[in-house]
Formats: structure tokens, C-alpha cells, sequence
């Protein structure tokens, strides 16, 4: 950790409603204007009779539900072609060579060297995004990576990706697929015109009961390294630890590989909220949280995680979690002036919210649901071909990254987490 710079770092003073309007509307300009101007020194820009080749690292379940989309958007007229695909387990990426006729690569860096794939898709355990996807922009291509865009223990490494992406000019969309929910952005669009003055607090939560999305379905018991199951590859940098069945198929267990609700829940609730109010880096973070109720197997991953996220705007993001309970709670933005409260399903849009505001009558406002993964993936694809930087881009991504990893950092360590936005780094 950056221990060289003092604890405490300088913040913003307060803004008042019409500088945070202002702020906002500048930031909802500049996220418009990046779909009308391509960037400058990019890849050549490509014809829009072009057939792209899509290759695909990592075609487990959420891989092969890219593949599924892709396949869709194919069969609605995108000029697309799948031409490969890759895995870690055998069974895995011959299933889906047969289901899709692409090429099957054992090891992605081949995927990678074919001169038929333009686009690569990654899906692979959360430690492997940003080493692939490195390898990827240096190969070349263009990349639809998976949320989280990296391990927590990965600052330096996302930093890196996000630099390199920058220099190459790249075309990068990270799987945060609010960013392309119409729903979501009428909200932003009501915050900026100003329903509720300068937002000040927003509190979320993420609820289930279950720990079956960290206890993941092992196919094979008898399952062993070998020419069809490449440990090596699954583990990339993290520790060397024997191989085990539970890591290798239930790696959302473990810390080495998963971060639980911080890095693979919270992205869903934290994300919209980072896209519509135009929040970048959190000054400070605090995080709590546990072990709390699946205690009685090699569970690492918290069960129960709370996280505070301050930012220089003078706002806070709280976000909670527990597995143990499903019972649900609306998400509410504050303002000063109002609050908005939504009822909404994080994976698909926002069905509704109330406007509250502090005098007057309080309004619901319809929204709607949408295949925002399809939507995503057409927003990356026309910038492929535009050279435009897409909704979830890696700046994007980085942010968000870094707000997550301050938080898992800040409950492993029990300290509090700051950020030094000059040096892009962590300090505790």
C-alpha cells in the first residue's frame, strides 16, 4: 500500500444547486458528445457493411450468455460472424465450438493471434479480465469485457489497462449494462434538470437468500489438471496453491479469485448511480461486514458487506448487502430539494420512481425494462466501427474499479481508504 502521502487528502468545498447543476449537465455533454465526435488518431474506421469476427474468452455461463446475445443480434441482421472460442476446461470450449462452428482455442493468447477475430468478448473469473484484456488492446483488438473489470487486488494492473487502452485507442466496453438502460438515464435526466436540488445522499442495497452464486455447480468431481482442465491458466497471477475441484469451478469462494458482494453484486446497485449523478473517483471509502451465516464450509468471500463511498462532490454512496434475506428495500437519491425513490430491477431498468419533493406533491413516473445486454453490445459494436468511445468505456470502468477495490481493501485492512487522484492510487 502508498503509504507516503499524509492520511488525510484535500477535498473539494461544497457546491451549491446551480454548480452542481451545472457540473452535471457538463458531464451529461461530454458523455453525449463522445457519441458524435470519433476519436482522433484511432483505428481506421470501419464500414458499416463490414462483417466483424467475434472471438470469445471464458464461455461458462455468463460467456455463453454473450454468445446467445451475439447469436440474436446476428440473426437480426448485425454483420457479425462468432469465429472463435476459448477456455480454461475442455468440455467447456469444445460444447461451445459445437454450438457456435468457431474455431476452439485452448489458450486465449491463440484466440488472440488469429487474424480473424476482431472483437474478443471476456468472460473468464474476475483475476483474468485485465491480464486478457491487456493482451487483447496490445494484440490489436477491440474488447467487451466482463464487470468487475478486475480483481481487487488488481489497482495497478486496471490502471495499466486503462493507460495502454488510452494510448492504443482501443475501442474498450466494460459489462456495466445500465450504462445503455433508457430508464436509468430519464432519472439522470430528471437530477440534472433539478427535481431534487444537489443530491447529497444515495442509499441502495443488494438482498438474496443464498450463497448459490458463490457455491457454483462443479460438473466433474474427478475433474484434474491436464490437457482438458489448464490450472496454470485459471489461476494466471494468483497465488500458486494446489489445484482443487472447489477452486477451479467455485472460484466466486475465494478471495484469490472473487471479492462477493463488493465486486460481483454491487456493480448491478452501485454503477447506475456512478453513471447518471457524473461521479468519478470516491475521495474516501469504509467498509464492514462478514462471514455472518454460511460459516460451515471454505467460504472466504463475506456473506454480509457494507460500504461508504465519499466523493469530493460532497455526496455519499451507501450500498448493503446480506444474503441471508430477500426481503427488498427501495433505493431513495437525496436531495437537498427532493428525493427521488425507485423501484427498479438492477439488471434490466427501472419500472418506476416517486418524486418527493421537500414542498409540492409527490409524482411516480413510469419507466420500463430493457434488454440492456443486447443494447450494450450494439453500443459497442457501433463504436467499433465509429471509433467512438462507447457508454461503459475504460475510464468508466476504472472509476468504478477503483470505488470497489477502496471499499474491499478498506474491510480486509480495517482502515479507511483514500485515493490520490494525481498518482491513481490507493492509500490506506
Amino acid at each position: 500500500m502508498n503509504t507516503s502521502l499524509p492520511s488525510s487528502s484535500p477535498t473539494l468545498g461544497p457546491l451549491n444547486r446551480r454548480e452542481f447543476l451545472r457540473a452535471t449537465t457538463q458531464s451529461a455533454a461530454v458523455l453525449g458528445a463522445v457519441a458524435a465526435a470519433p476519436w482522433v488518431g484511432g483505428a481506421a474506421v470501419r464500414g458499416a457493411n463490414e462483417r466483424l469476427g467475434v472471438g470469445f474468452i471464458g464461455v461458462g455461463g455468463r460467456g455463453m450468455s454473450h454468445v446467445g446475445t451475439v447469436q440474436k443480434l446476428i440473426a437480426d441482421g448485425e454483420l457479425l460472424r462468432i469465429v472463435a472460442v476459448s477456455d480454461t476446461y475442455g468440455h467447456r470450449r469444445e460444447e461451445a465450438g459445437r454450438i457456435t462452428g468457431a474455431k476452439v482455442y485452448a489458450q486465449y493468447r491463440d484466440l488472440l493471434a488469429d487474424p480473424a477475430v476482431d472483437v474478443v468478448c471476456i468472460a473468464t473469473p474476475d483475476r483474468l479480465h485485465v491480464p486478457q484484456a491487456i493482451d487483447a488492446v496490445r494484440a490489436g483488438k477491440d474488447v467487451y469485457c466482463e464487470k468487475p473489470m478486475g480483481h481487487w487486488t488488481q489497482t495497478a494492473l486496471s490502471r495499466q489497462f486503462y493507460l495502454e487502452t488510452q494510448k492504443l485507442q482501443r475501442v474498450v466496453q466494460i459489462g456495466n449494462q445500465a450504462n445503455s438502460s433508457p430508464e436509468w438515464r430519464m432519472v439522470g435526466d430528471y437530477i440534472r434538470k433539478g427535481a431534487i436540488g444537489r443530491p447529497q445522499l444515495v442509499l441502495a442495497g443488494f438482498y438474496r437468500n443464498g450463497d448459490w452464486g458463490e457455491r457454483m455447480p462443479i460438473p466433474d468431481r474427478t475433474a484434474l489438471p491436464g490437457a482438458d482442465l489448464d490450472w496454470e491458466g485459471f489461476l494466471g497471477d494468483a497465488p500458486k496453491v494446489p489445484f482443487t475441484v472447489d477452486r477451479f469451478f467455485s472460484w466466486r469462494k475465494y478471495l484469490d479469485y472473487a471479492g462477493g458482494p463488493c465486486t460481483d453484486l454491487f456493480p448491478h446497485v452501485y454503477t447506475p448511480f456512478v453513471s447518471m449523478l457524473g461521479l468519478k473517483y470516491p475521495s474516501r471509502a469504509v467498509a464492514s461486514g462478514g462471514i455472518f451465516k454460511y460459516d460451515t464450509y471454505d467460504r472466504e468471500v463475506p456473506d454480509t458487506f457494507n460500504q461508504c463511498l465519499d466523493y469530493p462532490q460532497k455526496l455519499s454512496v451507501v450500498l448493503v448487502c446480506t444474503l441471508a434475506n430477500e426481503y427488498q428495500t427501495d433505493p431513495c437519491i437525496r436531495g437537498d430539494e427532493g428525493a427521488i425513490v425507485l423501484q427498479t430491477d438492477w439488471s434490466s431498468g427501472v419500472d418506476r420512481f416517486t418524486l418527493i419533493p421537500n414542498k409540492g406533491e409527490r409524482r411516480e413516473v413510469a419507466g420500463g425494462r430493457s434488454d440492456t445486454t443486447r443494447s450494450h453490445w450494439k453500443n459497442f459494436i457501433e463504436c467499433v466501427r465509429t471509433r467512438q468511445k462507447p457508454v461503459s468505456d475504460v475510464e468508466f470502468g476504472f472509476q468504478v474499479q477503483v470505488a470497489l477495490n477502496m471499499a474491499m481493501l478498506s474491510y480486509l485492512e480495517q482502515k479507511v481508504a483514500r485515493f490520490d487522484t494525481e498518482r491513481l492510487e490507493i492509500v490506506l
